[in-house]
């Protein structure tokens, strides 16, 4: 288990009073709000199923003694920014997990309607986009605050029969490095999660060999672990195997690579640039 960047104190206060965690209705985004609830912040929970967001939000009360709120979107929906708006404005959010389950298939692009692309390019990039800059806005401006963007082992490379989703997936990664970097020296910790096999409802219902697939890990364990590790670096890889994995396709190391990307983009136009220091992968040995 990897120990905490943050003791308990110090977590509420950075990134509290209120969480909101978008696809909080089940699997990993469940397991979020659940974990943050534990550790004392409030929760909004974020998603299209009512019944089943009302259900969450009722134990997540009763049994840690936070408040909660539902906001009822579609992560893909045109009023999502507005819906988000509404349900958020008078709260103090310090944290966004940006959780977008889906049961990707496997098919070749051109095997698919192009609408099935475009709802993947909605849910993956279009609605972190519009929530980080919402949220990331109000906590650059108090100083304080975090952001995990979900992604995926996919998004390390490109591959037959998933490739929209293995892109959206890689620009979740590379959005959420870029603006650890941005964000960081104004005290806004973001960091990509990136996952592999995790026993969710849409990875179950997409593929009934990952009810016994090895390794599989469980979405509790992924939410403990980045919550833990949020603040160490821009990418947290979650499973011992997975990282290893994902050590031999990034071989470059991330934190040097980002640093040096951003030197030379603001070197061309002209504008300040701060190094920022951090671990790989984050905590490698949890």
């Amino acid at each position: 288990m990897a120990t905490d960047m943050f003791d308990p104190d110090t977590f509420r206060t950075r990134f509290g009073p209120w969480a909101l965690v978008a696809g909080a209705s089940d699997g990993i985004g469940e397991s979020f709000a659940r974990d943050l609830a534990r550790r004392g912040l409030n929760v909004v929970l974020l998603a299209r199923r009512e019944k089943l967001l009302e259900e969450v939000a009722e134990d997540i009360r009763a049994t840690y003694g936070v408040q909660t709120r539902v906001v009822v979107a579609d992560l893909t929906g045109e009023d999502l920014d507005d819906r988000v708006a509404r349900g958020t404005d008078d709260l103090d959010v310090g944290l966004l997990v940006y959780n977008a389950g889906a049961a990707i298939g496997a098919k070749h692009f051109h095997d698919q309607p192009v609408e099935h692309a475009m709802g993947l390019v909605r849910l993956n990039c279009r609605g972190p986009v519009l929530l980080t800059h919402r949220l990331g806005r109000t906590m650059r401006e108090r100083g304080r605050g975090g952001i995990l963007l979900l992604t995926s082992m996919g998004a390390m490379s490109g591959s037959s029969f998933t490739a929209v989703y293995c892109a959206t997936k890689s620009f979740d990664l590379l959005f959420a490095e870029a603006l650890w970097h941005e964000l960081g020296p104004q005290g806004v910790d973001v960091m990509a999660v990136v996952a592999g096999a995790t026993r969710t409802p849409s990875m179950l219902s997409s593929n009934e060999i990952f009810e016994e697939y090895p390794g599989i890990m469980e979405p509790e364990d992924v939410a403990s672990g980045a919550l833990a590790n949020l603040g160490r670096g821009p990418i947290w890889v979650a499973g011992d195997a997975n990282r290893e994995v994902a050590r031999g396709m990034l071989p470059v190391p991330r934190i040097g690579l980002i640093n040096g990307m951003a030197r030379a983009t603001a070197q061309l136009y002209d504008q300040p640039f701060v190094e920022m220091k951090g671990t790989e992968f984050g905590d490698l040995e949890s």
